[in-house]
């Protein structure tokens, strides 16, 4: 990488929490979009479930189609700006007023209020690929040292829970104290932009140094070369299908949370507090899986968390009618597991870049992370499609007082699903071939490569 890798490994805490507090501000559109839109749809814009479903599958599968489209697009950009900066610093204000418009759509069920919000959330997932690809690939270009990418992505995903947190616990009162309906929504929304907007205008500034145009930079390869280099990274296959799998598994448990809190145990308010529980017992343990990826690898921390989210969903069904005590023990145990998810996918996915590097000889980290971005996000719309579709079809109606039957098919979809996921996840994981020692080796030949040629 020529002179982006000159003190790179020895990056100062400042520089490594520039890179990483800008998930803080992508989660402040992710975590919104992905715990309440679904819900905003049913409950506040009382669109049918099914609709809001299509809605939000389609929209999301339209964003992962674009990831590595994305993903190309910048690898093969060079400006005064740098690579990936310019996406960060043109693109992060339009995507505030992209979000915020998701909350603009009047209510009521009409084909008006159907297509504007379709037309909003094809906007929004449009910007979002266009600014948050670029930010995810950095990682990659700012250093090829293992060690110091597992800081950066611990810092990442504690930033990331932290917002998580944020979003969880404060949307719901906000809402209500703006003035409750689409407006108390819509002024949340602007909250949550005008921050978000600042934090990744710091990174981009922050990351300055380590994305700029640099004489003896080759230019990116053609297409169907980085295609041939995908192919052969199989690595990047095993988490592509880890992802997917706990994504689609997790969506129908994590979105199923606030109906199951309104309409079970008749608190609509803990439902959210039971997301901010969720998402301050995964910031904690976030440090702690990526102090374990970094002593003992990406595989074997992944493979550790997986075991107490299996212990947690047992316990959730076990606790069904015990009390909401017994039910946040689950959840906690649950979201122990959860940060293990987060810090290993981001940090395996820039060791996949050196294995096709090394394998190939091509590079290309934007389309890599594209590719693995279309892989999570393809799943997350298709399990919101899945899950408007099912409540549609065991007779969900908003607002109303559910039938036993469609409390039991709604407890069953939030075991059954993310059970089978983290047993498929488990066997993917199990496979992932580049540990720390083979990262080392891989590294190592790739610069000897370069001294050579």
């Amino acid at each position: 990488m020529g002179k982006l890798d000159v003190g790179a490994s020895g990056l100062s805490f400042s520089r490594k929490l520039a890179v990483g507090v800008g998930d803080f501000g992508f989660n402040l559109y992710w975590q919104p979009a992905s715990l309440y839109l679904l819900y905003f749809y049913t409950d506040v814009l009382k669109l049918p479930p099914a609709v809001a479903g299509g809605i939000y599958m389609i929209a999301l599968i339209w964003d992962a189609i674009l990831d590595p489209i994305v993903g190309l697009t910048a690898d093969r950009t060079r400006s005064r700006f740098g690579r990936y900066r310019p996406y960060l610093l043109f693109g992060a204000p339009v995507l505030a007023i992209a979000f915020i418009l998701l909350f603009v759509v009047p209510g009521a069920s009409s084909p008006q209020a159907v297509l504007l919000a379709g037309a909003t959330h094809f906007l929004f997932r449009t910007l979002y690929a266009i600014v948050s690809v670029p930010y995810a690939a950095l990682t990659a270009r700012i250093t090829r040292d293992a060690a110091v990418r597992a800081d950066i992505t611990g810092i990442r995903m504690v930033s990331a829970t932290l917002a998580g947190v944020l979003v969880a616990t404060l949307t719901l009162p906000l809402a209500q104290m703006f003035g409750g309906g689409r407006n108390g929504w819509t002024a949340v929304a602007s909250l949550y932009a005008a921050v978000a907007t600042i934090v990744l205008l710091c990174t981009a500034q922050g990351v300055r140094p380590f994305d700029r145009p640099t004489d003896g930079e080759a230019a990116s390869p053609p297409i169907n070369e980085k295609l041939r280099a995908t192919a052969a990274n199989w690595p990047l296959f095993l988490v592509l299908g880890a992802v997917a799998v706990s994504s689609f598994s997790g969506t129908v448990f994590q979105k199923n949370l606030l109906y199951y809190f309104k309409y079970v145990v008749g608190d609509a308010s803990l439902g959210g507090g039971a997301l901010g529980f969720c998402a301050i017992v995964s910031a904690v343990f976030v440090p702690v899986f990526a102090l374990v990826a970094r002593r003992w690898g990406k595989r074997r921390a992944w493979l550790i968390g997986i075991v107490p989210s299996l212990a947690g969903l047992i316990l959730w069904r076990l606790a069904d009618g015990q009390g909401t005590g017994a039910l946040f023990v689950a959840l906690g145990i649950m979201s122990m597991g959860s940060a293990a998810y987060y810090v290993c996918f981001w940090a395996m996915l820039p060791d996949t870049v050196e294995y096709a590097e090394w394998k190939t000889g091509i590079r290309s980290e934007s389309f890599a992370f594209g590719l693995a971005m279309l892989g999570q996000k393809a799943a997350l719309g298709l399990g919101a499609g899945l899950l408007g579709i099912l409540l549609a079809h065991i007779g969900y109606v908003a607002d109303a007082v559910q039938s036993p039957e469609t409390l039991a098919d709604l407890k069953a979809m939030m075991f059954w699903f993310p059970f089978a996921g983290a047993i498929v996840t488990a066997m993917l994981i199990g496979f992932y071939p580049i540990t720390p020692k083979r990262h080392l080796q891989m590294v190592e030949e790739i610069a000897a490569r370069g001294a050579t040629s």
